[in-house]
């Protein structure tokens, strides 16, 4: 395919590719190799670290990963962006959310950090969904010798999170959830810092890119890419916000939307 022809679509895992009962659907599969067969590149762009992106996933023909919601990148398994922080900031800020009661996470390339001094039953049910795709490539953070990229957070009812955000958005980007948790990665970091260091590498056009997102982690790269998708499953504002929508991920919203599209 000539390189004028050829598009980068950028896509969510959990809520869009993968669906947390169904897993990736067959003509989710279908559309990926068909993207690849039309010389197109599709890229992983991921809150997840990069440690909790799965072999399955990046088998089904990725090329790019976007990881830690921007702060890491990678092509054909070359690294181009990993940005990183270690104890020199990162206690300051766990003394903060500790002070504030607000739990967490640390998330690193190649390790998820726990917090070895929160034993609470929220925490362990917290930490479930990280646990399970961290593939047992955890640690805790009591050594102080993590190395992350952002770090997720947990409020519960009494934290002070609205007193800890005015502290912590100096240094961070806040990403808040629908359910509350929120992510917090390095000021000027988010999906669309990915993207943009992805396509100054590959000296890619913003014109030939596409996304698909359904949370609010995706509304920078919806809105930064030339034509954002959003599926039909996001969240309220995400609906909102997106030019672009098509079905939900149960109902093969990524196929049908490529189709649309005329990449597959």
């Amino acid at each position: 395919m000539d390189e004028i022809d050829r598009k980068i679509i950028f896509f969510d895992i959990d809520g869009t590719l993968y669906d947390h009962e169904l897993g990736v659907t067959e003509l989710t599969k279908q559309a990926i190799r068909e993207l690849i067969e039309r010389g197109h590149i599709p890229v992983i762009c991921t809150g997840r670290a990069r440690v909790m992106v799965p072999d399955y996933l990046t088998g089904l023909g990725f090329s790019g990963v976007v990881a830690g919601a921007g702060t890491y990148v990678e092509y054909q398994g070359k690294l181009l962006h990993n940005k990183v922080m270690g104890p020199e900031s990162g206690e300051e800020t766990i003394t903060l959310l500790r002070e504030s009661g607000i739990h967490f996470i640390l998330e690193g390339p190649e390790f998820i950090y726990f917090d070895n001094e929160d034993s609470s039953e929220e925490y362990l049910e917290s930490i479930e969904f990280s646990k399970r795709y961290a593939n047992g490539r955890t640690r805790t953070i009591e050594k102080k010798d993590y190395v992350m990229n952002k770090f997720t957070c947990f409020p519960s009812a009494d934290s002070s999170v609205d007193m800890a955000a005015q502290k912590l958005k100096e240094k961070y980007h806040l990403i808040y959830h629908i359910d509350g948790n929120f992510e917090m990665t390095p000021k000027g970091y988010d999906k669309s810092t990915g993207i943009r260091i992805f396509l100054d590498n590959l000296k890619a056009d913003r014109e030939d890119t596409y996304a698909f997102g359904d949370s609010t982690n995706d509304m920078e790269m919806l809105s930064y890419v030339q034509y954002g998708i959003a599926m039909g499953n996001s969240y309220p504002e995400v609906l909102k916000a997106a030019k672009y929508k098509t079905l939900s991920i149960k109902e093969d919203g990524i196929y049908y939307g490529l189709k649309k599209f005329g990449l597959i």
